[in-house]
């Protein structure tokens, strides 16, 4: 079975877009130099950020329930 979602083309649904892309970015641009994983997260106002795991040395709930998408690090200390 085939489930189809509707596109929202509004220009607030185009600006969100445009910002998680930005953000995204950032993330995977920095991932590859990093030990740490770049969380996306979403604010209450509709704003993306991206936290290096490495900065917090446990995410706090309120930003665990935040995160978007993960970027896996590039970089290990295991090897």
């Amino acid at each position: 079975m085939t489930f189809y979602s509707p596109i929202n083309t509004t220009a607030a649904a185009t600006a969100d877009h445009d910002a998680y892309m930005a953000a995204y970015a950032k993330a995977a641009a920095r991932a590859p130099y990093s030990y740490f994983d770049q969380h996306i997260i979403r604010t209450d106002d509709g704003c993306y950020w991206v936290a290096d795991e490495g900065d917090y040395e446990s995410l706090m709930a309120d930003l665990v329930d935040r995160i978007v998408h993960t970027v896996t690090a590039g970089r290990s200390d295991e090897e």
